[in-house]
């Protein structure tokens, strides 16, 4: 297993030996230092400031790169981003973005995802679906950048950039008349069309923008049974913005609406041994057994489906001798459903009747329904004040959040042919809901020494409020016991987050620098249901120790950078599993609202460590050849992990030490890269481009305890086409080879005495090919 993952990442590398495609800003293509002898210009510090001179480590991609690889959403940025990893789960907008390490289960999401310098990250309390909510999988239209900014940032991103933030920083409008239209056919369906039109109103005063898109993707996979679509979506969407400038003020606004269906998962379960409680680690699917689909074959579930409207203010003023007053106002409304099939078999209607509870729930016998509403509203106010002059930069600002997430399940797992599975009217909602509220303040001071050193020091204190309450005594098995909500708590968290960095520019072209940072998390309250005693868990806290070089040499045709960093991550929020009332475990894994059924809660875990190394090197060997590549090595491992053991196999288990395991989801090597040749074909300046690009990642745990492993996986991707100055159009192929190898699963536990224990396996993405064009006036 071991020489298979070498040689495939050897491949992998071999391929694509040079600086990084699309992921790393300074080497994606048409937009970058190699191609152009330019910077992209980020503003991961709410400033615009030049890649190069920036003292964290941060992947951008530029409009050319966006593109060309038909970015519209985070898990297409994951893919070209070594170190950030986006897994799912059981529901199909349920993704968990990983950044250097640190992993998600449940929860809030440990990176932030910031649309115009807007936290939209979201938020679920649905202790079966997980995840961080279906408004994060939103698509994205008329994108002008995307940066992924590494390490803890919440001195400037705030609550959820825990481990990073993913910044989407759409067009602005022009005073240029113009319009653009970018658009993708394929196969399995596949129809893409996004376009903006842009002009002034007010010579040189107001400017607007109109944009729109429309996404289609049947999935790569079929229900076995009735031929409904599995894994794919439709999305469409249309938004409009302004752009004010008088005098010394510039004020944008921004409005959008986004309508998502993305259709169920396909997947199966793995079965594993119940007998033993430490056996030898499971190595998981090498390949996706597409007739292992498990799905009800008369009913067509439709999946997850949302609405999103967002709105956005953003106000500069310039003030006068080196003073700028900035403030930001966002608004986001999400409202969503979900309707799954849970119990993972063909069948659709009970075949029999329960006569003894949960005790008697065979397989012939139960189906289960996932089935919920969410509604999510997020309202946000920063205000700062930035002073600059040539050497000193300072920054004093304020941030209110305002969050209200609710829900209401109706998740049922039918046991009578008197119930009707494709309806709710014989089974009352069970509502839930989370409230927050944060209040933060933050500064930063940055001196420049003899245009060579520069030392910066930024804090952010954070007072964060969190309201819960859920209805958690209902039997969803048998439809029995009480509606209404016996819980309700409220707790807050205080945290003081300091970041340090100094950089050294040997010359204008070569940087060096360190950072020190912390980063929090806020805790909270499990909603499921589980005893009072489990419910609060702690916020979690993390040390980051970075030092770092960015360069451009050989008149910038050769990019290097590279960073290596430690963090001390200490109570980790993790997701475990409670067993009812005669769980094996003792009363600490107990359910109290009913016997045999399972639920999943969070926990914390006392310490873990991840030691790192992120390397990207580009080289544009000649006008016509460029070479890229990333790699990032992740160590992400427990120290001090002491809890039960959620593998339900021997009555009387006891706490169970996991340190030394490592963390879930986390790939010890991952890689991308490519090769592209561009060159002028036609004497009006036409060029024509070839690349064939790879990524690769190594195995990876699904578990703390480290018992499932995912094998290594590498996709490979080609793409030719032609070129003008405001035109391009291409063909590609998506996973050349069909690499079937599983991305993600999730423990499917014995919830009753008769059911299977065992993994969800999700389906991996297959071969895809299409053409793509896009066109500017």
């Amino acid at each position: 297993m071991r020489k298979r993952e070498f040689l495939v990442g050897a491949a992998t590398l071999a391929i694509a030996i040079g600086a990084p495609t699309g992921a790393y800003a300074q080497t994606a293509p048409a937009d970058t230092a190699a191609d152009s002898g330019t910077d992209i210009i980020v503003t991961a510090r709410r400033r615009e400031e030049s890649l190069i001179d920036v003292p964290i480590a941060i992947n951008a991609l530029g409009e050319n790169a966006i593109v060309e690889k038909g970015v519209s959403s985070v898990d297409k940025v994951a893919q070209l981003t070594p170190g950030l990893q986006m897994d799912r789960g059981f529901s199909p907008a349920e993704i968990r973005p990983s950044l250097r390490g640190i992993a998600l289960t449940e929860g809030r999401s440990n990176v932030a995802i910031i649309v115009d310098g807007v936290d939209v990250t979201g938020v679920t309390l649905n202790n079966i679906l997980g995840g961080s909510g279906a408004q994060t999988a939103a698509a994205l239209m008329d994108l002008e950048r995307i940066e992924v900014v590494k390490g803890p940032q919440t001195v400037y991103f705030g609550r959820s950039a825990f481990a990073g933030a993913i910044q989407f920083v759409s067009r602005e409008p022009s005073f240029t008349t113009g319009a653009k239209i970018d658009g993708a056919l394929g196969d399995r369906g596949r129809r893409e069309i996004t376009a903006h039109i842009t002009g002034p109103v007010v010579e040189d005063t107001l400017a607007v923008k109109l944009s729109g898109t429309y996404r289609n993707f049947n999935g790569f996979y079929k229900n076995p049974g009735n031929g409904q679509h599995l894994g794919g979506s439709e999305t469409y969407g249309f938004g409009g913005s302004a752009l004010l400038k008088t005098g010394a003020l510039k004020l944008k606004t921004q409005l959008s609406y986004l309508r998502d269906h993305i259709q169920p998962n396909a997947g199966y379960i793995t079965p594993r041994a119940n007998t033993t409680l430490f056996g030898v680690n499971y190595i998981g699917e090498k390949e996706f057994d597409q007739s292992q689909i498990g799905i009800s074959t008369n009913t067509d579930y439709y999946g997850s489906k949302s609405r999103t409207w967002r709105g956005v203010i953003n106000g500069e003023l310039e003030l006068g001798d080196g003073f700028t007053l900035n403030s930001i106002t966002g608004y986001n409304r999400t409202k969503g459903s979900i309707k799954l099939d849970f119990d993972n078999k063909p069948d659709n209607v009970p075949t029999g009747t329960i006569t003894n509870g949960i005790q008697n729930c065979v397989p012939a016998i139960c189906v289960g329904i996932f089935d919920s509403d969410t509604s999510l509203r997020q309202l946000s106010q920063e205000v700062r004040l930035n002073y600059d002059n040539d050497s000193f930069h300072a920054l004093l600002g304020g941030y209110y959040f305002d969050e209200n997430y609710t829900e209401v399940d109706y998740t049922r797992f039918v046991g009578s042919q008197s119930f009707v599975t494709g309806s709710r009217s014989n089974i009352p909602g069970r509502p839930a809901g989370l409230f927050t509220n944060t209040y933060s303040a933050f500064g930063s001071l940055e001196y420049e020494f003899a245009d060579a050193f520069t030392l910066t020091g930024e804090l952010r204190y954070n007072h964060e409020k969190i309201r819960a309450y859920a209805a958690t005594l209902f039997n969803s098995l048998n439809s029995s016991g009480s509606t209404a909500i016996n819980f309700r708590g409220k707790t807050s968290f205080d945290a003081w987050l300091p970041r340090v960095s100094a950089s050294y520019k040997i010359d204008p072209d070569t940087n060096i620098y360190a950072t020190i940072s912390k980063g929090s998390k806020p805790g909270g309250f499990n909603t499921g249901a589980v005893a009072d005693s489990v419910r609060p868990f702690g916020q979690e806290k993390i040390w980051t120790y970075e030092l770092g070089t960015k360069g451009r040499f050989f008149d910038r045709r050769l990019t290097l950078d590279a960073a290596i960093y430690y963090s001390d991550w200490r109570n980790i929020q993790v997701t475990t599993v409670c067993f009812g009332q005669n769980s094996p475990f003792g009363p600490e894994a107990q359910c109290p609202a009913f016997a045999g059924i399972t639920t999943n809660y969070i926990i914390n875990a006392k310490k873990a460590t991840v030691k790192g190394l992120e390397l990207g090197a580009g080289l544009k060997a000649t006008d016509w050849l460029t070479f890229n590549a990333n790699y990032a090595y992740t160590d992400s491992k427990y120290k001090d992990f002491a809890a039960r053991d959620v593998f339900p196999a021997v009555a009387g288990a006891v706490p169970r030490q996991f340190g030394g395991n490592r963390v879930q989801w986390i790939p010890k090597h991952s890689l991308s890269g490519s090769t592209r040749v561009e060159a002028p074909v036609m004497d009006d300046g036409t060029k024509g481009f070839f690349e064939v690009s790879g990524r690769y990642r190594s195995g990876k745990y699904v578990r703390f305890d480290n018992r499932v492993r995912l094998d290594a996986k590498a996709v490979f991707d080609l793409q030719f086409g032609l070129k003008g100055d405001d035109w391009s159009a291409s063909i590609f192929v998506d996973n050349v080879f069909n690499d079937t190898t599983p991305d993600f699963s999730r423990y499917y536990g014995n919830w009753n005495p008769n059911r299977t224990n065992g993994e969800y396996i999700v389906a991996p993405p297959k071969r895809a090919f299409g053409v793509r064009a896009s066109k500017e006036f």
